[in-house]
């Protein structure tokens, strides 16, 4: 897998992320194709040439036609005869290979999938932590308002605790969203290829 862009790098709609290697699965494929043509050649006759004649009489010296035709006529017929077995073996060749095609499309999407919730993640955490900033400091002013006004005895200190309460819920919302970016961080970070050995 290539990673596309730099750590730090803002991210726009439509920039690409990164290139998956799929040379493996590609590799994979291959070879599931290949097994499959080896099955369908199997069907057709197979004409070699072997070192060993047959011979005719006791001395050696004269080669005997008729095992030379015999010998072929058996490689020419041995498909007929291994019909059931031949489309056996290219069927299962053919599925194994479509087998491993729909594996590869599968693994593709997971991995897009990861990388888009990754990515989603990340942004929401984004978007949510300028709201939490802000409501910090909302109720921060809030408290030191409360505060000042038990001071001057226009507010009893049940007010102020609940003031207190209030910016405390906030400031740990506000924590949780920042663990909760940096946890989708992560997820990207290991969706892209990110620490793998």
């Amino acid at each position: 897998m290539q990673i596309c862009v730099s750590e730090g790098q803002q991210v726009k709609k439509g920039m690409t992320l990164f290139v998956i290697d799929s040379r493996n699965a590609q590799l994979e494929l291959e070879a599931a194709f290949y097994n499959t043509q080896e099955a369908r050649a199997a069907f057709y006759p197979k004409i070699s040439l072997q070192g060993i004649l047959g011979w005719g009489n006791s001395s050696g010296m004269i080669p005997n036609p008729g095992s030379l035709l015999l010998n072929a006529l058996a490689s020419v017929v041995q498909p007929i005869f291994a019909q059931g077995k031949l489309k056996a073996n290219l069927k299962i060749n053919q599925l194994s290979e479509e087998d491993i095609a729909q594996q590869y499309v599968q693994t593709v999407i997971n991995a897009g999938n990861q990388v888009n919730e990754a990515l989603a993640d990340c942004q929401a955490a984004q978007e949510k932590d300028v709201y939490y900033k802000r409501q910090v400091e909302v109720l921060q002013e809030a408290y030191m308002g409360t505060h000042e006004l038990m001071d001057n005895g226009k507010a009893n200190y049940l007010e102020v605790l609940s003031a207190q309460e209030g910016l405390l819920s906030a400031q740990i919302s506000e924590a949780t969203n920042l663990y909760n970016g940096a946890r989708a961080l992560i997820s990207l970070y290991i969706a892209l290829g990110g620490g793998a050995k």
